[in-house]
């Protein structure tokens, strides 16, 4: 099924402003700037064998195209010279985002309260932010809460259809080692209100003795406990958010992010993939195994590599229960208890640095474990990091995009640029196309 057809599931008063907010991003896109990290070589072709058009001075500027093929990016040079670069070469200038603040003017402005919105200012791979979860975790019936969650789990894809999916696409499971660590910036040392919140474990429990008890210890939690965790978290986050209409893209991101989660280290959880009927580009998860993108992220990644990067990233956060960890901890630090509560705070302030760059290293080695392009991950925060998201609404969430790439150039170095060659992607339209998947 084609992007037109499936954006013509889309009526009503917002088709305008939804409208108004792809041609944006597909402008933005267009003429995406970046800068030249190091001094490097514009290529005639994907690869460090390729001839050189021109040099490229540190700090030049280049405009990105929706170009790529592996780990290699067309660009166009200030003088008009179009070639490829490496991913890890180019980044984005210091600038005030104009474009990206007027939309998220608009997404405001719009959405007047709605679950809907088309604001920016989530753009990225970060959780909710604190507008969508205070508009989602409302008072309701539990019945009103989970029929969202119901329509969710009977597109879940099981193992047996994951892997058939895999064998249809023809993508072979790996063998691929875990990336090294590199070294991080130092914490901040705790501050005293802190140190005194991690002695006491029932500190902040506002009386819900038995949610505080459950995260008193994570490693305690069993399994089971979890997934009901979770699930009562991601009926709170559907809440008034409508489901993505498509059969067949729900079917796909199941059985694509099915699949990467036999790869993980948790690969017999219920995971179920949502895609939410929203136009911001968004992504997020609950413990146990419910991972949520939205259909905005969805149309903005350029190929299937960049959203299983994206899946990919929040199957590990589940994986390690980073979740968890966050909710713990904001316990032990005075956050009201109350499932609401907590489910604000970890999706506004996040699981914390080292958690974000765990699971984008660990995104890196699914993907490739998988038979997928691991440098989808990367092209989607180049994509980011060059759109500009320091003055981002909620960056204080996720370190910044900048950071991330550097963190990863740190931890892949160039060893994954020979298993993925210079073959072009696959784009999620294509594979919407594939048998089986309709």
């Amino acid at each position: 099924m084609s992007k037109e057809n499936r954006n013509g599931n889309r009526a009503g008063a917002w088709g305008v402003v939804l409208a108004l907010w792809i041609a944006g991003a597909g402008a933005a896109y267009a003429q995406d700037e970046a800068t030249i990290k190091r001094p490097t070589q514009l290529r005639a072709a994907p690869g460090d064998g390729a001839a050189s058009v021109a040099e490229l001075a540190a700090n030049a500027t280049v405009t990105r195209t929706p170009q790529r093929q592996g780990a290699w990016v067309q660009v166009r040079s200030e003088s008009g010279a179009m070639g490829w670069v490496h991913m890890f070469d180019i980044g984005t200038p210091a600038r005030d985002n104009t474009a990206a603040q007027a939309l998220r003017n608009l997404g405001n402005k719009a959405s007047s309260g709605s679950s809907i919105s088309v604001a920016t200012a989530t753009v990225g791979i970060r959780g909710l932010g604190e507008g969508d979860v205070s508009r989602s975790v409302v008072v309701g019936s539990k019945a009103s809460r989970s029929e969202g969650l119901n329509q969710a789990d009977r597109w879940r894809a099981g193992t047996d259809s994951a892997r058939a999916f895999a064998k249809t696409a023809a993508l072979q499971a790996r063998a691929v080692e875990a990336l090294p660590i590199p070294v991080l910036p130092p914490s901040a040392p705790a501050s005293g209100a802190e140190a005194s919140a991690a002695v006491s474990p029932q500190a902040g429990t506002g009386g819900d003795f038995a949610l505080g008890r459950l995260l008193q210890s994570v490693e305690g939690v069993t399994e089971a406990q979890e997934a009901d965790l979770g699930r009562q978290m991601a009926a709170l986050l559907l809440q008034g958010k409508p489901l993505d209409p498509t059969p067949e893209l729900q079917r796909y991101v199941n059985l694509l992010g099915r699949w990467l989660s036999l790869q993980s280290s948790r690969p017999d959880l219920p995971w179920t993939f949502v895609v939410v009927d929203e136009s911001d580009f968004n992504a997020y998860s609950t413990p146990g195994g419910h991972v949520f993108v939205t259909r905005g992220l969805v149309d903005r990644c350029t190929d299937e590599a960049e959203l299983a990067g994206i899946l990919a990233h929040e199957i590990a956060h589940v994986a390690h229960r980073h979740h968890l960890h966050a909710m713990s901890t904001a316990l032990r630090m005075g956050t009201p208890a109350g499932l609401p509560a907590l489910v604000r705070q970890v999706h506004t302030q996040g699981v914390g640095a080292e958690a974000e760059h765990a699971a984008d290293r660990e995104a890196i080695v699914l993907a490739a474990r998988a038979g997928l392009d691991p440098y989808g991950l990367v092209s989607a925060l180049v994509q980011v990091n060059t759109l500009g998201d320091s003055d981002l609404q909620f960056a204080d969430a996720h370190p910044q995009s900048r950071l991330r790439l550097d963190h990863l150039e740190q931890a892949m170095a160039r060893r994954f640029d020979p298993l993925v060659g210079t073959k072009a992607p696959v784009t999620v339209d294509a594979r919407l196309e594939m048998e089986g998947i309709k």
